[in-house]
Formats: C-alpha cells, sequence, structure tokens
C-alpha cells in the first residue's frame, strides 16, 4: 500500500531539490563584498553605534521603527559575535501581521560596530507567518554557530519553512518548506535531522502510522543524506 509523505522541499539559493537529494551550495550573501546587505526587510537600520557585547546590545535597537521585539538569539560565530532577532508589526489581527527576522553580526574593521548580515521580510499575504523562531547551533560542520530559522505558516498539520543562515557569511545556505514535520539541528553527525509523518490512507491526521528520521550533512556546500529510518511514533 503506497505511503503518503508529508510534501519535503529542499531549496538551496539557485538550486532545489527532493528530500535525501544532492543540492548545490549557495551563492555568497552580497554581505561578503558589501558594508550592507541588499535584501533587508524594509526600514531595517543598517547600524549600531555602540561597541559593546551581544548582551548590552538593546534587541529594540536592531529592528524597524515601531516594530516590536519577538525574539532575539545569540550566536558566536568565526567572524564574531552575532544577534539574530525577529519582530512584527503591531496591527489589529495578531494572526495577520507583518514580520521579519535579521541577522547581526560585530565588527572590528573601522565602521560601525553591528552591521546587519542578512534579512527576510515576511509580509501579510495569503499565507501569512504566524510565528518567527530561532536554534542558534553549528549545523555546517565548521565550528561557527549558524541559524535555524522556521517561519511557521500555521494550519492543521503546522506548516511552515525552515532556512538555515550562516551567520559568520551572512548566507542562506539551507531553505525547505513542508507540513506535518520538524527540522532541527542535530548533533552527531552535525547538520539537520528532519522528522516527517507518514501516512497511510485512513490514517487521522493526528496519528500517522510512523515517522521518518533523515539526517542531513553538509559536505562542502552540497547537503548529503547521512541517514534515513522509518519508526512507529
Amino acid at each position: 500500500m503506497r505511503l503518503l509523505l508529508a510534501t519535503l522541499l529542499i531549496v538551496v539559493v539557485g538550486c532545489s531539490g527532493p528530500a535525501g537529494s544532492s543540492t548545490s551550495a549557495a551563492i555568497p550573501s552580497a554581505a561578503a563584498s558589501s558594508p550592507y546587505p541588499t535584501d533587508l526587510p524594509h526600514g531595517s537600520p543598517l547600524s549600531f553605534g555602540e561597541a559593546v557585547g551581544p548582551g548590552d546590545v538593546p534587541a529594540a535597537a536592531l529592528v524597524p521603527l515601531k516594530a516590536q521585539v519577538t525574539g532575539s538569539w545569540q550566536a558566536a560565530t568565526s567572524a564574531g559575535d552575532a544577534i539574530v532577532v525577529a519582530w512584527e508589526t503591531p496591527g489589529g489581527d495578531p494572526f495577520r501581521t507583518d514580520r521579519g527576522i535579521t541577522a547581526w553580526r560585530r565588527f572590528d574593521d573601522g565602521g560601525a560596530p553591528w552591521r546587519p548580515v542578512w534579512g527576510r521580510a515576511y509580509p501579510t499575504g495569503r499565507a501569512p507567518v504566524q510565528s518567527l523562531t530561532a536554534q542558534i547551533a553549528d549545523v555546517t560542520g565548521d565550528g561557527s554557530d549558524d541559524a535555524v530559522i522556521l517561519a511557521e505558516t500555521g494550519g492543521s498539520g503546522a506548516c511552515g519553512t525552515s532556512s538555515v543562515v550562516d551567520l559568520a557569511t551572512g548566507s542562506l545556505v539551507y531553505r525547505s518548506a513542508g507540513c506535518d514535520r520538524t527540522v532541527d539541528p542535530n548533533a552527531e553527525p552535525t547538520g539537520l535531522v528532519i522528522r516527517e509523518a507518514v501516512y497511510r490512507p485512513g490514517d487521522a491526521h493526528c496519528c500517522p502510522s510512523k515517522v521518518r528520521t533523515t539526517v542531513l550533512v553538509d559536505d562542502g556546500g552540497t547537503w548529503q543524506t547521512a541517514t534515513i529510518r522509518t519508526t512507529k511514533p
């Protein structure tokens, strides 16, 4: 009997493929050649001028004017300390509001001490993002923290888009979307672990017959499948 697997789409900058397939390495972010990335959410500040540690940087100073901070996370990268901050624009409907997330890094090059290196806006649309969260861990195996970001759109299948940002370079190195699944850092081997519900015909949505667990590792800029196993919940 054919299993119905929850959709998994892996998109790395410039390339896409199914779960478990090889994908192309991401191209460097504009932050590598320009003082500021070119795709920051509208209204994002371009610098924070105090040379202080990440714990002393007010998250409210890193988001657009009138936006409200919904989460912030600190990281240690090979290029310096980093901060990831998520925000929303207040509105009448908490389930339909503009949101965004930005990664900032500490610089010691004579310019502004703190500058954004990556950002993404999630404006209200047909499938508005209901929450933005991040997990900080090294998932590329270079010993430098990355951000594993979830933009959750909700629905009965807990749908959302997962992204990985290399905080040292400000590069998007992984992106995937799907429902009935989670994408988290994996410790051994270093990489990502994707857990997906596997349904047989007749399964209630609450109760999939099995769960498929896939571990991906970054092999020089290409995501490769390390292990796949299917178990009962």
